[in-house]
């Protein structure tokens, strides 16, 4: 199966919004874990130790980029007005060695 990059953008002053929206966007990535689909997710700070974010990247396993677009239309940081956008692109990953899902 081959891998994706999902990188959203949030918005100017989103901390406030991610807070509370963060349980559901959670829960998502936690069934998609449960699937084994995901390689990395996690947050992209604007500067490590501060809690304001610049995004979110997830490295995850889709059948196509279809799919994988299909699983951010319902994310709950874009329907909530973290996000400003999301970018959906492919990625191949050289290291660490991928397991065997492709």
């Amino acid at each position: 199966m081959p891998l994706f990059a999902i990188i959203g953008h949030d918005v100017a002053d989103s901390t406030a919004k991610r807070s509370e929206i963060r349980p559901a966007h959670v829960e998502r990535l936690t069934a998609l874990h449960a699937q084994n689909r995901i390689v990395v997710a996690g947050p992209t700070p604007i500067s490590h130790g501060e809690p304001a974010m610049s995004g979110s990247l997830i490295i995850a396993h889709f059948d196509d980029i279809e799919q994988a677009r299909a699983w951010v239309a319902d994310e709950p940081y874009l329907h909530g007005g973290v996000y400003s956008h999301v970018d959906v692109r492919p990625f191949v990953q050289v290291l660490p060695q991928a397991d065997t899902h492709e």
